[in-house]
C-alpha cells in the first residue's frame, strides 16, 4: 500500500504524523518550526522519497460549527501549492478537536502539554491521520458488504 503522512499545519508549527507501511496504524513523528513554506516542501518530499509516501492528509482547522476560518483559508492555500509541487494526493480531513485530544492523551501519559507545545502537534497529527484511517477502512469494509 505505501505510508500515509499526516500534517498538523499551524502558524507557528506543523504536526507531522506516519503511518506504518501498510497504511494501518498512524504515529506521531516530528515537528517542524521555523521553516518557510518552501523549507516545509522540502522536508515533505524528502519524507515522500525516503519513506515512500503515496498520500498526504492535512488537517482542515474548521469552526465547531463547521465554517470555515482564516487559519481554514491559509491550510487551504499552502494545500493548493503543496500540490503543485508534489506528485501525490493531498486530501483534507477534518481536525476539529484533534489538539483537545491530543492534550487528553498527554494528561493520560502523565505529560505536562504546557512543557512539549511540539508534542501536542504530533499527537494532533497522528489522531488525526489515525482517524482518517479508520474512516477509510470502514468505507472499504461498507463497499465490500455491497459487493456481496
Amino acid at each position: 500500500m505505501g505510508r500515509i503522512l499526516g500534517l498538523d499545519y499551524g502558524k507557528k508549527r506543523i504536526g507531522v504524523a506516519i503511518t506504518d507501511p501498510l497504511g494501518i496504524i498512524a504515529q506521531p513523528f516530528e515537528t517542524w518550526q521555523g521553516l518557510s513554506r518552501q523549507g516545509v516542501i522540502e522536508q515533505i518530499r524528502e519524507l515522500i522519497q525516503g519513506f515512500g509516501v503515496v498520500k498526504i492528509v492535512i488537517g482542515l482547522p474548521l469552526s465547531l460549527s463547521g465554517n470555515k476560518s482564516r487559519m481554514t483559508l491559509e491550510v487551504e492555500r499552502f494545500a493548493k501549492i503543496l500540490q503543485e509541487k508534489i506528485e501525490i494526493p493531498v486530501v483534507f480531513w477534518d481536525e476539529r478537536l484533534s489538539s483537545v485530544e491530543s492534550q487528553r492523551a498527554m494528561h493520560a501519559m502523565e505529560l505536562k502539554p504546557s512543557r512539549d507545545k511540539g508534542m501536542i502537534d504530533r499527537i494532533a497529527a497522528s489522531i488525526l491521520l489515525q482517524s482518517y484511517l479508520v474512516f477509510q477502512e470502514n468505507l472499504n469494509l461498507a463497499t465490500d458488504r455491497e459487493d456481496d
